[in-house]
């Protein structure tokens, strides 16, 4: 029943995005504008507030630079992987086998396996992702998207005028002075929180809707999806066999944080990719890629609820 608990609202919002296309109650143009709406407002506020809040010590220190490590490895051998791939969606590899869905997969199946106040152990490791996935990997995606030519010094500049990127450079300015902390604990705390929850509430929504909307169920589409989850797969599990090796080594044995690190690196590549994507064929491979990989995201998750039950 958690399971069900945690996965049909997701399925119940991708299918609604999937009816909004067959029915034609929203329109290409209509998508796009969501996306813009997304990444250019109300993703940023998200990314600000999760960062604010966190809590930052040496071991987080430690934990997000294994992470950090491990994504640029991880994308780096994506590009190695690439000639494996079909051809028409070979650019997208690098990005499909790298980064991770944590606020809609990997926090609710983590939550609901070790409890809420445990959620720090799994938000830490997605500081990493936060960095990395809205600088460099995004950057890199809407280049591979436009079909230039990956620029290093473009890539810096585009990411500097990214709200998602300088949204996670002042959340963890502010995570680390703990201004917003301070704020939450004086008389205008209500005041924040109001103005953060309603422009951040619908993102989880609008991202499902577009991600549903973009899936195509098309045989065409199913081996290189198939393809791509089994490579995600296989580099996965060496990836957190790497980053548990370490964490041992480093900061030391911890049930609850291995779970943690299984649960966030099992889990698909970020949803929100979809929201920086142009192409619709693009879309429609990513999109029907990360839904059939939320089932890999469940077997592991009820394999390790079975193991510590």
């Amino acid at each position: 029943m958690k399971v069900l608990e945690i996965v049909l609202p997701v399925l119940v919002m991708i299918l609604l995005g999937m009816a909004c296309k067959k029915f034609r109650l929203l329109n290409q143009n209509g998508i796009d504008n969501m996306k813009v709406l997304v990444t250019q407002i109300m993703l940023p506020v998200a990314i600000f507030h999760a960062l604010a809040t966190a809590e930052y010590n040496k071991e987080t220190g430690i934990l997000v630079g294994i992470m950090f490590v491990m994504l640029v490895i991880s994308f780096s051998i994506g590009f190695a992987l690439k000639p494996f791939m079909d051809e028409r969606y070979r650019k997208y590899l690098p990005f499909m086998v790298s980064v991770y869905e944590g606020g809609l997969m990997a926090y609710p199946l983590y939550t609901s396996l070790c409890g809420t106040e445990n959620l720090s152990q799994i938000a830490v490791l997605d500081i990493a992702g936060l960095l990395f996935g809205f600088s460099v990997y995004m950057g890199m995606l809407g280049q591979v998207e436009n079909g230039d030519k990956i620029d290093a010094r473009k890539l810096f500049a585009s990411a500097l005028r990214t709200p998602a990127f300088i949204a996670s450079v002042l959340g963890i300015i502010a995570g680390l002075t703990g201004v917003v902390q301070k704020l939450l604990a004086g008389p205008f705390a209500g005041t924040y929180t109001s103005v953060e929850n309603i422009l951040t509430t619908s993102v989880t929504a609008i991202i499902l809707i577009v991600v549903g909307f973009s899936i195509e169920l098309d045989k065409k589409l199913f081996a290189p999806c198939i393809k791509t989850i089994v490579l995600r797969v296989l580099l996965q599990a060496v990836m957190i066999a790497g980053v548990l090796l370490a964490v041992h080594y480093i900061v030391g044995d911890n049930l609850i944080l291995n779970l943690a690190i299984i649960s966030y690196m099992s889990s698909p590549a970020t949803f929100s990719m979809q929201t920086f994507l142009k192409s619709e064929d693009g879309s429609a491979y990513v999109s029907t890629t990360n839904s059939l990989y939320c089932l890999v995201s469940i077997l592991v998750y009820v394999v390790m609820a079975f193991v510590v039950y």
